[in-house]
């Protein structure tokens, strides 16, 4: 069940029959020191601290700045969730953004994307050797 938030008109919240994670309105939050403690104090059930980017360019690069900036506003740490970054010979040699953004990069072959960011294997691997969530 979803019902119109009266305060908020314009956003929605689950109804208290319903189990699972509480709703979050982002007005309300308090801040919290990790990721791990705003999941528990939420009822959440997966923390997420590091992220794999199969990508790369400007899409990189606002998920980078979108996610650490909402990491700093919540955790005072832009820093509180990692990010690893495929990349290629071709973005080292540019010396692309995204990879600066990083916190970690993991080298993949050149050439096309069959060869590297649409390589699902190849994600899927590099992401169990990290681990990343």
């Amino acid at each position: 069940l979803i019902q119109m938030n009266e305060e908020r008109p314009h956003q929605l919240q689950h109804s208290r029959s319903l189990s699972g994670p509480k709703f979050v309105d982002p007005h309300d939050l308090e801040t919290t020191a990790t990721p791990g403690e705003f999941i528990h104090k939420y009822g959440g059930k997966r923390v997420i601290e590091k992220i794999l980017i199969a990508n790369n360019g400007i899409g990189a690069v606002k998920f980078i700045r979108s996610v650490r900036r909402w990491s700093y506003e919540m955790f005072g740490n832009d820093k509180a969730i990692a990010f690893h970054v495929m990349v290629t010979p071709e973005d080292l040699k540019a010396n692309a953004e995204f990879i600066r953004l990083a916190d970690n990069y993991i080298t993949v072959p050149g050439g096309s994307n069959n060869h590297n960011y649409a390589n699902v294997e190849l994600i899927l691997d590099i992401a169990k050797r990290i681990p990343v969530q």
